[in-house]
């Protein structure tokens, strides 16, 4: 079956807009666009950041504590032969898990 169909029968229109609110301007709402996560660079150099801050913090104590007297050592209950290891890290970590405060 053919039938003769006009070139202006087939014509196709876009509507004239594509949804209610044709505009931010006018939408009763704010859209919400995600945060930007931080590069691979970024993150990177944040961990970098935290691993110098957290060696420098216990540099700082060592210094301190090394310039303590051998009195002022005995007040905190340390002996200068127990400041390496009361600075070691796995000591420290230790400290932190069992949730006392280094």
């Amino acid at each position: 079956m053919s039938a003769p169909i006009s070139k202006t029968e087939l014509a196709f229109k876009l509507p004239e807009t594509l949804s209610y609110h044709s505009t931010w301007d006018d939408a009763d709402y704010e859209p919400v666009v995600p945060a930007a996560r931080p590069g691979l660079a970024a993150r990177l150099m944040g961990g970098a950041r935290a691993r110098f801050s957290a060696w420098n913090a216990r540099r700082v104590a060592l210094d301190a504590l090394a310039g303590m007297t051998d009195r002022e050592l005995a007040d905190i209950g340390i002996a200068r032969s127990d400041i390496p290891r009361v600075m070691s890290r796995a000591l420290i970590e230790e400290q932190v898990g069992n949730g006392a405060h280094a």
